[in-house]
């Protein structure tokens, strides 16, 4: 299974719009998995026409955000178990943060807010930050997953 890991588009907060990279890559994956700071509803709206999109609500996400997306999500994928938030706060401890989250800690942990990329790897558990898709320095990530075999994640510079 094939899925673009994005976070902190702010479109049109900080950005006119989405690259035109994201939308090849997300129209190649089979799922599309977006950590939060959208902005605007259209972003997510523009990405489900590519590939099915699971969301949460970031910090900069208004109320007509809310109402699409939750705050957090699990949810399990080729035999993984996949956390998904977007993080608040200072950066210094966000990923500590993130991972109190969640009751369980999940095999995979993907976070944004802070706009920097992070692949973590503690055992065989992966704490995932694909970085901002938009702006300078921009990042995805690439994540193959496939039952039974180690999770491959592929950082894309934009």
């Amino acid at each position: 299974m094939r899925i673009v890991v994005l976070s902190d588009t702010h479109v049109p907060t900080r950005a006119s719009g989405i690259p035109g990279r994201v939308y090849e890559e997300c129209s190649r994956s089979d799922l599309v998995l977006h950590a939060g700071d959208f902005v605007e509803d259209y972003v997510l709206v523009d990405l489900e026409r590519l590939a099915p999109v699971r969301g949460v609500l970031g910090n900069m996400d208004g109320p007509d955000l809310a109402r699409l997306v939750p705050e957090k999500l699990e949810f399990e994928l080729e035999g993984s178990r996949i956390g998904l938030i977007h993080g608040w706060g200072p950066p210094w401890d966000l990923e500590q943060r993130v991972r109190k989250s969640f009751e369980q800690e999940p095999d995979i942990l993907v976070y944004g807010h802070s706009h920097a990329w992070q692949e973590k790897w503690m055992g065989e558990r992966l704490l995932l930050n694909p970085g901002s898709a938009c702006g300078r320095g921009a990042t995805i990530a690439i994540l193959t997953l496939e039952k039974g075999a180690r999770p491959i994640v592929e950082k894309i510079a934009l």
